[in-house]
């Protein structure tokens, strides 16, 4: 690492906690607590307004669990702890099935079960928070319900091919008209959406708690993700898929591509094992010089969207999510490989989030951030996207703390690890 890099990572380090300090946390801290009905808001509005009708979804309050729990523990930002005791309670009380355990995908404003599927998207991030706050915390029942939502999704939704199914009723029976729903417009069988955040997870889970079965489970889903959901002709990550693994659809998404990337060496190392290693760090750079080349504009800077593997296509407007997980896997690569190329991609998505995605009037980032330019198309494109995502939305059922919290926490805990002196790039 040259003096430059050095320079280079120490600037990105500051400009994103100062982000996470000032932009992001004050948000989420002071504007969600729904002093009404409990818990937290289901919704505000670009002008801070909270939607108290608004139902609430398992997404966003674990999402939210996982954030106050990990900025309390980085950066002892004031609030989290009792926020994040907050959400566990509210997680606890009106997500939580008492009867065939799991949790529910949404609850209504006043925290009645209102969507009672059992999405693996959902039971994700209930084992996702749960480990953070256990480890944060040490919260035993936060941990014993942690494990038992894996052992379930172990024992109901877990294919012998490998990989985990998508969705399945209440009580667990697994039926294909539940597959089709907004994440899963094809009704996959085995979503990459909802197999990587159990893989992220199980990862979280297995750092907080290195039991056996916890890690086999682990290793069960890495080779799942190396073996059948990389596409090695595309060199991209299947998004739906049938039983057997193969392709549904033709979805490049340049985000998931990213986030994945780095779940896939870091679950590798924590598992230590030379081969799983080469092999998940061949992969992430596989991806990610795809990602770099294919998905970074070349006039702006950021990421694309998604891409079309038959027509070519690519939708370039850029997503708020797209641009957090493409600036930690860049990093990522940089990290193992001392390649300089990684660092400045890193540093290329952040300015343009800095630039046109933060919303430096009244905190968080925007869903997407769109320049000042006359391309038609471009413009065309990101104002579709932000009718699909709400632009005027600061919080939502989909728009939540995680994506941009976690790459300013990955960044700060990264960047201190490669300036010591014992973690300086080969």
């Amino acid at each position: 690492m040259t003096q430059e890099e050095r320079r280079i990572i120490v600037d990105l380090r500051t400009r994103m906690e100062h982000n996470l300090k000032t932009c992001i946390l004050p948000f989420w801290t002071r504007y969600m607590t729904d002093q009404v009905h409990g818990g937290f808001y289901g919704r505000v509005d670009g002008s801070l307004q909270p939607d108290l009708s608004s139902p609430k979804s398992m997404v966003l309050n674990g999402r939210m669990l996982w954030t106050y729990s990990r900025a309390w523990d980085m950066v002892r930002y004031p609030a989290c702890q009792e926020l994040a005791q907050r959400a566990f309670r509210y997680i606890q009380s009106h997500f939580w099935d008492e009867l065939y355990g799991g949790v529910y995908w949404a609850v209504t404003c006043r925290g009645e079960p209102s969507e009672l599927e059992k999405r693996t998207y959902a039971q994700a991030f209930l084992i996702y928070s749960y480990a953070e706050y256990y480890r944060v915390f040490g919260s035993k029942e936060a941990l014993d319900r942690a494990r038992q939502v894996l052992s379930l999704l172990n024992r109901h939704m877990k294919y012998p091919q490998g990989g985990y199914a998508d969705s399945a009723a209440r009580d667990w029976l697994r039926d294909d008209w539940i597959n089709f729903w907004v994440k899963n417009r094809t009704g996959a069988a085995k979503l990459l959406n909802s197999n990587m955040h159990l893989f992220e997870a199980i990862y979280n889970l297995a750092q907080a708690a290195p039991e056996p079965w916890i890690l086999q489970s682990l290793r069960d889903e890495l080779e799942f993700l190396l073996g059948t959901v990389v596409d090695r002709k595309l060199h991209h990550l299947k998004a739906a898929m049938d039983v057997s693994g193969a392709r549904l659809d033709h979805e490049i998404n340049y985000g998931h591509d990213a986030e994945c990337s780095y779940l896939l060496t870091g679950a590798a190392e924590l598992l230590g094992d030379a081969d799983l290693i080469r092999r998940a760090r061949e992969t992430a750079v596989d991806l990610m010089d795809h990602v770099l080349a294919e998905g970074m504009d070349p006039e702006y800077g950021g990421l694309y969207y998604i891409g079309d593997s038959a027509s070519g296509e690519i939708n370039r407007a850029k997503i708020w999510w797209v641009q957090a997980e493409g600036i930690t896997a860049s990093f990522n690569c940089y990290q193992f490989t001392g390649d300089r190329r990684y660092l400045d991609a890193a540093v290329n998505i952040w300015n343009y989030v800095e630039r046109y995605v933060v919303n430096h009037d009244l905190g968080e980032w925007y869903s997407v951030g769109l320049p000042p330019c006359d391309d038609t198309e471009l413009r065309a494109q990101a104002d579709q996207l932000k009718e699909v995502f709400n632009n005027n939305e600061l919080a939502g059922k989909g728009k939540c703390p995680y994506h941009n919290s976690r790459t300013c926490f990955e960044i700060m805990r990264r960047a201190d690890v490669i300036l010591s002196p014992a973690g300086a790039c080969p």
